[in-house]
């Protein structure tokens, strides 16, 4: 029987949630050069990566020198509360986790900045699975990363 873990991270950054957002959505590929320690190619293999039903090929590094790829669709694209939802659908991460999502969504923090939310559901094969708690500092290093790129911008 399925039993769905949740994990968030919350990370507050400078650039407005508009700008941020935007680039999320619509310039995704960037990341290869925001941060290219971790992300090494980014492609669009079905769609344009901007809209529902579009699938991503990210290739990338976690905590190992090894080289992961995984196959990412999007499910659920939400601009009025500026959250886009992903969906794992091939790549290593399903050799250990029956299912995996992830959801990002950012808001207006007051006094300025925003607050970038990225939550995680998973279910793991196992129960000697680990939880992803590595990819979740990725994706609050990543989210620090990419507002340090847009403030230069």
């Amino acid at each position: 029987m399925a039993q769905i873990h949740r994990l968030q991270v919350e990370t507050e950054v400078k650039s407005s949630a508009a700008k941020f957002y935007n680039m999320v959505k619509n310039n995704m590929t960037e990341l290869t050069k925001v941060f290219p320690e971790c992300y090494k190619s980014i492609e669009f293999v079905e769609g344009n990566g901007r809209t529902v039903g579009s699938v991503m090929l990210w290739k990338y590094v976690v905590v190992s020198p090894k080289v992961l790829t995984t196959k990412e669709k999007i499910e659920e694209i939400d601009d009025k509360t500026r959250s886009i939802t992903y969906k794992v659908i091939e790549g290593e991460i399903m050799d250990i986790y029956r299912s995996f999502s992830m959801k990002i969504q950012v808001s207006e923090k007051e006094g300025g900045g925003s607050l970038v939310k990225w939550f995680v559901e998973f279910d793991k094969a196992n129960e000697a699975v680990p939880s992803p708690n590595h990819f979740m500092n990725l994706l609050d290093i990543a989210s620090k990363k990419l507002d340090a790129y847009l403030l230069k911008a």
